[in-house]
């Protein structure tokens, strides 16, 4: 709860009114101005190349280590519910801002696509950190076009290669495209543990202990 007050004061209330900013500075400079194409198209588009944005930002904060410094904050909750959607260092936030902007800018992304995958955004981290499950015939279904809590889960494992796998956040059709996919843990989803990757029980017990978290070195790096 505390880091999503310190995420609220540095970005979080600001950051859909700071994107659309940067949508006005883009118009007329922007690919998808330079194409010409109907407002419809562009917004669409703009939802989809957003959200496929998500999932290489995300991937490449597993991969790449100073990044996976700070996103393993993300990933030291033992426990998998909602608040985990809210569960980010600060700096992983206006890192992630800063990408979004850099992208709104280049792209050339409208003010609508801009407010309307901010909520889209963070209404899917919310429903996909969810400690539920949807039935079983609705979870076959729905998975294959969007991430449900059950797929989301064994991001969270505490095996790498379980964790190093399903990173989407809204759209699942990035993890099937790009070969990052793993549609059942090995352990089972009843026996799944939740946790840091790489260890066993290691779950930290304060704010500050998330908040040098970065700065410490664990036996976690990819």
């Amino acid at each position: 709860m505390a880091l999503l007050v310190l995420g609220a004061l540095c970005v979080r209330l600001v950051q859909p009114l700071l994107l659309s900013f940067v949508a006005v500075l883009s118009l007329d400079v922007g690919l998808l101005d330079v194409l010409a194409l109907p407002f419809w198209w562009s917004f669409l588009i703009s939802i989809l190349l957003l959200d496929c944005l998500i999932y290489w930002q995300h991937r490449l904060f597993h991969r790449i280590p100073w990044l996976w410094c700070l996103h393993r904050v993300h990933h030291s909750d033992p426990e998998l519910d909602v608040s985990s959607a809210v569960r980010f260092h600060p700096l992983e936030i206006l890192l992630s801002l800063f990408i979004k902007a850099s992208a709104v800018w280049f792209i050339g992304i409208p003010v609508e696509a801009v407010l309307v995958f901010d909520i889209l955004l963070n209404a899917s981290a919310m429903f996909n950190h969810t400690n539920a499950r949807l039935p079983a015939k609705m979870e076959s279904f729905v998975n294959r076009l969007l991430v449900t809590p059950d797929m989301h889960r064994i991001h969270h494992s505490r095996l790498s290669s379980e964790a190093d796998s399903n990173y989407g956040f809204c759209l699942s059709i990035w993890d099937s495209l790009f070969a990052s996919r793993t549609w059942l843990a090995s352990q089972g989803d009843e026996c799944l543990s939740i946790g840091m990757p790489n260890t066993k029980a290691y779950r930290p017990m304060s704010l500050k202990a998330l908040l040098v978290m970065p700065f410490k070195n664990f036996r976690t790096l990819p």
